[in-house]
């Protein structure tokens, strides 16, 4: 079953020029954070219309949106100026749909992360973008200096963001909750694609334990 989806929309005049390759940033509609927007999917309802006229697409590379902590902004990649005075309406989509996975990943103890694979090539089954990574502490970490980063990697191609940084100190108490970063790109996931979890920058667990949930939004009937 397809996501259905809410759009956004944001109009206003552009006070100066913005020629190709430039940026201008706008504020978040009412109602809306960062966290409505940075799934890091680019759907057919993301685009600007130029003097009510001139329609550019994100997903023919015409303009790209970048949600930050505190304002959106948007680039000109059409290869042509907005002028300043033009009225511009820019379209937001949201993924609004309430079929969403939770993928839970048991992972072995702390201790014995390597700089390597900590889960190699699962097949979820899912066609869909993962939209969140974090790590539940089951086992607290109680020994100081220790460090690893848990990366996402589908296929053979790494996620933009989902980088989750394990640290002693962020590591405790049991239960706690560590968020990745927020991913931006390389997200995709089809019903034969596989995932591996691996570990980098490793500096040596004496102990801790936990898990990963991925969450995933379908896109598809599989």
């Amino acid at each position: 079953m397809p996501v259905s989806q809410n759009v956004k929309v944001v109009q206003g005049i552009l006070a100066a020029a913005v020629a190709d390759d430039a940026t201008f940033t706008v504020a978040y509609p009412s109602g809306t954070t960062q966290a409505s927007f940075n799934t890091g999917l680019v759907g057919s309802d993301l685009y600007i219309i130029i003097n009510g006229n001139d329609k550019w697409l994100a997903s023919a590379s015409d303009m790209s949106v970048a949600f930050g902590a505190s304002e959106i902004t948007i680039t000109n990649t059409s290869d042509v100026t907005w002028t300043a005075g033009s009225t511009f309406a820019l379209n937001l989509d949201i993924e609004d749909g309430n079929d969403v996975v939770v993928l839970t990943v048991p992972l072995p103890p702390m201790a014995t992360f390597t700089a390597a694979d900590v889960v190699t090539e699962m097949r979820p089954g899912i066609a869909g973008v993962i939209e969140n990574v974090e790590f539940v502490q089951t086992i607290a970490v109680t020994t100081a200096s220790d460090a690893a980063n848990l990366v996402l990697d589908i296929g053979d191609t790494e996620l933009t963001g989902g980088l989750v940084t394990l640290t002693s100190a962020a590591c405790t108490p049991k239960g706690k909750v560590i968020n990745g970063s927020a991913i931006t790109a390389g997200n995709t996931l089809t019903a034969d694609s596989t995932l591996t979890v691996r570990a980098e920058d490793v500096t040596a667990f004496a102990e801790g334990e936990g898990y990963l949930n991925i969450r995933i939004r379908r896109t598809g009937n599989i």
